[in-house]
């Protein structure tokens, strides 16, 4: 198993010193931990913004220029799954540290033992999730993305596109291979090349599928009804 983690602390001498914790941590464990340090606020969102590949951040929230919450609030608007850990100096920020979901939150200095804990909430976490998410080839990397933040998924010839929460994805490859890597409980055929998550979706007519994101997808006389059928098991189950 491997886990991809972001360092993002201001002073290079605690990302080694968190680093060497967390390889620590990962050989003991068996688990194997991909380990980016980012330098600021701005430099994560130059190179990462809007892109779900971290599974947990490690946050300093005193920073200069754009501080740790103000990038956490950030991330949140387009990744609700990764993990936040807060780390910093300033007691007073856990209160808002826990409404945008951070899973822990450390006082420096941080010892072993709590970076420990709290990869083990972490990961705790991570493997109760495990099952809702799937991995896809995209643009020559393995992208991983939650089940739950799939809108859609449509055909255009050769050429796939899912539409999640944040963005939308285009790679070559057949709507019925994913078909096959979605539950059925909630991933229905609207038409012959659009598969809908009813988790997005608000109401069903015999010509139209519509979205909680305004957006009407097509149903074909032929899909109304398994369509319907699986829309009234899912919200009334």
């Amino acid at each position: 198993m491997s886990v991809k983690i972001a360092i993002v602390e201001d002073e290079e001498e605690l990302q080694h010193y968190y680093g060497k914790m967390l390889e620590d941590w990962g050989k003991l464990n068996n688990i194997r931990l991909i380990i980016t340090s980012i330098g600021s606020s701005e430099e994560f969102l130059f190179k990462y913004d809007k892109q779900e590949i971290f599974d947990i951040i490690f946050l300093d929230v005193c920073m200069k220029d754009m501080n740790g919450m103000e990038l956490a609030h950030k991330i949140r608007k387009y990744d609700r799954n990764v993990h936040i850990v807060f780390v910093t100096g300033k007691p007073e920020y856990v209160f808002e540290g826990y409404e945008i979901g951070a899973i822990r939150y450390l006082v420096k200095p941080v010892d072993e033992r709590k970076l420990a804990q709290a990869l083990d909430a972490c990961m705790e976490k991570i493997r109760e999730h495990a099952e809702d998410y799937l991995t896809i080839k995209y643009l020559g990397e393995n992208l991983k993305l939650s089940r739950n933040d799939i809108i859609y998924v449509k055909v255009d010839g050769h050429y796939l596109q899912m539409q999640t929460v944040s963005k939308c994805y285009e790679w070559k490859a057949s709507l019925k291979e994913m078909f096959s890597k979605l539950d059925s409980d909630r991933f229905v055929m609207a038409n012959r090349s659009v598969v809908v998550n009813l988790e997005h979706v608000n109401k069903i007519t015999r010509e139209e599928c519509i979205l909680e994101n305004g957006k009407a997808i097509p149903v074909s006389r032929g899909a109304f009804g398994v369509l319907n059928d699986a829309f009234m098991r899912y919200y009334f189950k």
